[in-house]
């Protein structure tokens, strides 16, 4: 009888264990119905830290990694690196944008390496040094022709007192120098926040994308840290707010458009994810 009741009691104290650490392990976000992979692409290892991702046609993405000055060609039909193309030294590539013939690269320093003629072996390669460095931690680029203007977005720190504020700022393209207008700034206090405020503003949101739908002009932002992402109207005013699932998105680091606005993720390697690209498909 004493040997039963230690048994029970053993399989109490395990089972109220086992209760503790799930409740102390849940998350406690809700993910959002709505987005879907399709299809996914397991990257090669050379990628595995890739850090952003742009099309070049619609078979065709650019990927750059955390640490070569390298441009990688991948063909989504051949599920293979086609072309490796250099433009710097070692560093800490964030995110590429191919705009016709030219590839633009920033570091998370700030600079901005622009590629002209990427594919040609006589390209020409200049640099460029924005107002930003390591402290603000630069992931982002894109071009918004509505304003003829480069737009970013610092993950850690703005330039401004407003330090928790989320700020997008404006870079001329001819030598990427920054204007004294901003291009969006929201306070997570303000009112016109219509996603649902308390994921938005919990820990903050840390950019590592920016990019501008094609056809809509909505301004997509990829969050790492806690994988989410938030949809701008052409406006600029909130939208949506997806909270992704980690075991789908795990580092989610680049986000391109193809010609038909279809929309493709990145996602850096994890314990238990391979780096990949995928499709990605939402309401």
């Amino acid at each position: 009888m004493k040997q039963n009741l230690i048994a029970f009691l053993i399989i109490g104290v395990i089972l109220i264990s086992s209760g503790l650490v799930y409740l102390v392990s849940k998350s406690d976000d809700d993910y959002t119905d709505g987005l879907n992979v399709l299809k996914t692409w397991e990257l090669p290892p050379i990628l595995k830290e890739v850090s952003g991702i742009s099309h070049v046609d619609d078979t065709k993405i650019a990927c750059i990694q955390d640490e070569d000055g390298i441009i990688f060609i991948y063909d989504l039909g051949l599920k293979q690196i086609t072309k490796e193309i250099e433009f710097g030294p070692k560093g800490d590539y964030e995110s590429i944008r191919i705009i016709d013939s030219t590839a633009f690269i920033m570091e998370s320093n700030g600079n901005i390496y622009k590629v002209i003629d990427f594919k040609s072996d006589t390209r020409k390669i200049e640099t460029y040094k924005t107002e930003f460095n390591s402290s603000n931690d630069m992931e982002s680029l894109d071009f918004h022709s509505g304003t003829n203007t480069f737009l970013t977005i610092p993950k850690e720190n703005n330039l401004t007192e407003n330090g928790d504020d989320l700020i997008i700022y404006k870079l001329n393209p001819e030598d990427f120098t920054m204007g004294k207008e901003l291009f969006f700034s929201l306070s997570y206090d303000d009112s016109i926040v219509k996603v649902e405020k308390l994921k938005f503003i919990k820990r903050g949101f840390s950019a590592s994308e920016l990019t501008i739908h094609p056809q809509t002009g909505e301004i997509f932002l990829l969050d790492s840290k806690v994988p989410r992402l938030l949809i701008l109207n052409s406006d600029s005013s909130p939208k949506k707010l997806f909270m992704l699932d980690p075991e789908n998105f795990q580092q989610p680091e680049g986000l391109s458009f193809d010609s038909l606005g279809k929309m493709y993720i990145s996602n850096e390697e994890s314990d238990f994810l391979k780096q990949n690209i995928q499709l990605v498909e939402w309401k």
